[in-house]
């Protein structure tokens, strides 16, 4: 079931603001009990991409047999000029201290895609009751830049006091951490899928952090798409397999396995062919 263009908020700019849209995907079944719900971030560089897709369509196809919801958001690119709030002005201070050499722009796109993130888990929780969702049942996803905005949102907000639903699990596509520190012992699982021929995002970037994860005992799946590219298509997600299953059946398993009763996780650093 698939509610679409529900507006969720409005994002700050320089010369107003612009009206935030989410989809979301719900199974057809009447809702008896709240049910877990994914989060997902599309990529784009922070600068394009669109929260609807085959890929949103794929996923949403494989949670609702497990009975999780899946909510898909439009978010503030670096083209609507978007303005921070003063809620975010540290940690936009911060990141932006990280890499002085970053173009101030797409900056402050990273930061108002976190923001926006946030803005969409308080209003899951504002709205819960209308829309079958369990806040205490949250999934972070997202792909490319929506990745590195998913891992910020997950583990990178705390030290500033911004308040939103912790996930239960974090699922990183082509994504990174720009500080790995920021990852600390006790947070929520990771599961990592990153191509090695990736001219996008360094294949790296997923070592890195997985190297952090393992570090502070973070437990994780790191999925090597070997001679992978980026993105979905380049990336080989529609056709590669790991024991018989799809990429997309593996990631929904992965995040049923921590959003439901009885839910056995398995972690594992394999190479997909």
């Amino acid at each position: 079931m698939l509610s679409a263009d529900i507006r969720y908020g409005d994002g700050p700019t320089s010369s107003g603001s612009i009206p935030l849209f989410l989809d979301s995907y719900r199974p057809n079944q009447s809702c008896t009990s709240p049910r877990p719900t994914v989060l997902y971030v599309h990529g784009g560089g922070f600068v394009g991409g669109s929260r609807k897709g085959q890929q949103v369509v794929a996923m949403a196809d494989e949670l609702a047999p497990l009975g999780i919801n899946l909510i898909s958001i439009q978010y503030r690119l670096q083209g609507d000029n978007p303005v921070i709030s003063s809620e975010f002005a540290a940690f936009e201070r911060d990141y932006r201290a990280l890499d002085p050499t970053q173009q101030s722009p797409r900056v402050t796109a990273f930061v108002a895609a976190v923001e926006d993130s946030v803005r969409a888990l308080r209003w899951m929780q504002a709205n819960a009751a209308a829309y079958c969702i369990d806040p205490t049942r949250i999934a972070y996803w997202g792909s490319s830049a929506g990745a590195y905005t998913m891992l910020h949102t997950a583990y990178s907000l705390n030290p500033y006091g911004i308040a939103r639903p912790e996930p239960r699990v974090v699922v990183d596509y082509w994504g990174g951490l720009f500080r790995d520190t920021d990852l600390q012992a006790g947070e929520a699982p990771l599961f990592v899928m990153h191509g090695t021929a990736d001219t996008t995002v360094s294949f790296t970037e997923a070592t890195e952090l997985t190297d952090r994860a393992r570090q502070v005992g973070v437990p994780f799946t790191f999925y090597t798409l070997a001679g992978a590219g980026h993105d979905f298509n380049g990336s080989g997600f529609f056709v590669r397999t790991v024991d018989g299953q799809s990429l997309a059946k593996r990631t929904a398993d992965f995040m049923a396995a921590h959003l439901l009763p009885g839910g056995r996780p398995v972690y594992e650093s394999r190479v997909v062919q």
